[in-house]
């Protein structure tokens, strides 16, 4: 007897825009890289790209800093001891 064997979705990615106006902060999310960079770009906001079925955080730029071709700068993570702290990333261990 023969099993079906499922196919893996593939990983879909999705850009989540963050900015703040007026002292509030807003979020979108798109699913169209050309337009999460354009809102990006508009609002000076930070472009988080994710994707994956685990959630995977694959860069987060910030279009307020740009380099000298326009281009967006990384985002840089801070804790108040200067250590790196990235929440999401690391990994969940199981307890026995």
């Amino acid at each position: 007897m023969k099993t079906k064997r499922t196919r893996a979705s593939p990983r879909k990615t999705y850009y989540l825009v963050l900015w703040w106006m007026s002292q509030t902060p807003y979020a979108a999310v798109f699913e169209n890289k050309v337009a999460a960079e354009a809102a990006a770009s508009v609002r000076n906001a930070l472009l988080i790209t994710v994707s994956g079925r685990d959630l995977k955080v694959d860069q987060v730029a910030d279009w307020y800093r740009r380099d000298d071709e326009g281009h967006p700068m990384p985002a840089e993570w801070r804790d108040l001891v200067g250590q790196v702290h990235v929440p999401w990333l690391s990994k969940v261990k199981p307890t026995a």
